[in-house]
């Protein structure tokens, strides 16, 4: 099933407002505390790189910044990405994003189907 993270997170957390009227980073939001994830992926083939690997990874996880590094020797990548979502404890953001090992969703840029080898997050205060 391909579909995006940002999804998932909204359905998961449908109690929860993701959603905030002025365009401000998580820094100047009051959120409870980030939590700060590392998603090992793999790629279904060879990415298309005419669009950096950041920006398709913030769209597949709803926004934000993330850094995309890789591929390593074995042709995974890592994605690292600050979660957080108002009103929702971190320990349930963490539970969610963890899950998320073993998923598929779509590249829409780089042409390829992603799979999450492993998800970790950890608290991290902003």
């Amino acid at each position: 099933m391909i579909f995006k993270l940002s999804s998932i997170l909204a359905v998961a957390l449908a109690s929860a407002s993701l959603a905030n009227t002025s365009p401000v980073s998580l820094e100047e939001r009051d959120l409870d505390p980030t939590a700060a994830c590392t998603f090992v992926v793999s790629p279904s083939g060879t990415p298309d790189l005419t669009e950096p690997l950041f920006s398709e990874w913030n769209y597949i996880l709803g926004g934000g910044s993330s850094t995309v590094t890789g591929p390593d020797t074995t042709g995974l990548y890592t994605v690292e990405k600050g979660l957080a979502a108002d009103g929702v404890p971190t320990a349930q953001v963490i539970a969610i994003a963890t899950g998320w090992a073993g998923t598929t969703f779509d590249g829409p840029w780089s042409g390829v189907i992603w799979t999450v080898q492993s998800a970790t997050c950890e608290e991290e205060t902003v």
